[in-house]
């Protein structure tokens, strides 16, 4: 091996360092290398694999939560599964006031139809006679007499035909 030397401008002498050789392996030690390699290479594919997945998903919800902003400001709709609870609550309650208000009418129904007296029978009703008022005898005494005119029928209503491609109609009116 040859040493170089250098000279620097403030006159100090630099050698420089001789290269190390490379250290000579044995065919053991090659493949025992290969075996890591190949094993680091596939826990690393692993890893890329797991990353890929959590921001494919992370995106997912990006998404979903920028839709949510979209229909509420757009659409001025409101999908929060709350909202849809809550008035489905609500129906249920007013369901339920109607049914029992049902019950109430029912009940009175009832008591009303137990309340009515019951019917005279039959003779006593044909035995009265009505009274006849003096009033009702005065009217039809004095009713004036009122010429009967002749009044033509109405004219019979015509068939109109429409014919055309946009209405179809046999008969109008």
């Amino acid at each position: 091996m040859s040493e170089e030397v250098f000279v620097n401008e403030d006159t100090e002498i630099v050698k420089e360092k001789p290269k190390r050789k490379k250290k000579e392996l044995t065919e053991e030690q090659k493949e025992r290398l290969r075996q890591q390699l190949k094993k680091g290479r596939e826990t690393a594919m692993k890893n890329r694999q797991k990353k890929a997945l959590v921001k494919k998903i992370k995106k997912k919800e990006q998404d979903e939560e920028n839709d949510k902003l979209i229909a509420k400001s757009v659409l001025k709709k409101d999908t929060n599964e709350d909202v849809i609870k809550g008035f489905r609550n609500e129906i249920d309650e007013l369901k339920l006031t109607i049914k029992e208000m049902k019950e109430i009418k029912k009940k009175e129904k009832e008591q009303k139809l137990e309340s009515i007296p019951e019917e005279k029978p039959v003779e006593e009703i044909q035995r009265k006679e009505p009274e006849k008022k003096v009033e009702d005898n005065i009217k039809q005494d004095v009713k004036p007499e009122v010429p009967q005119v002749a009044v033509a029928p109405p004219p019979p209503r015509q068939k109109v035909i429409f014919n055309t491609k946009r209405h179809r109609r046999n008969e109008f009116f």
